[in-house]
């Protein structure tokens, strides 16, 4: 398995709610679209009472996607096409390209109850 997880901010501007509004609905039906992909998560950030280490602070990112493809070549082939070519478009509409951190990496273990 081949993962790809993206950490991201929302465009300034945005509120929180109007971010997550987009990411759940519209992004969500396009990233699900992709070829070849065997999975997608999305996460947003925990803050004030919801987060585990330190209530007091914001989370520097507002969400974190989670891709899974059987392999790389698979996540770039669906990247590479029109699905990905329109999950990119979207990204750009509310999320701040310049936040964009990504951490891709092959599953060596899993753990699921």
């Amino acid at each position: 398995m081949y993962t790809i997880a993206i950490l991201t901010q929302r465009k300034a501007g945005l509120s929180r709610e109007e971010f997550l509004e987009h990411y759940r609905t519209t992004h969500f039906a396009l990233s699900s679209s992709l070829p070849g992909l065997v999975s997608y998560q999305q996460h947003a950030a925990a803050h004030g009472a919801d987060a585990w280490t330190d209530p007091e602070s914001d989370a520097e990112f507002d969400a974190l996607s989670v891709y899974t493809f059987e392999s790389l070549e698979a996540g770039r082939a669906a990247f590479a096409g029109p699905e990905g070519q329109a999950v990119d478009a979207d990204t750009g509409t509310f999320i701040d390209w310049d936040s964009v951190r990504f951490f891709p990496g092959q599953q060596i273990q899993r753990f699921d109850r």
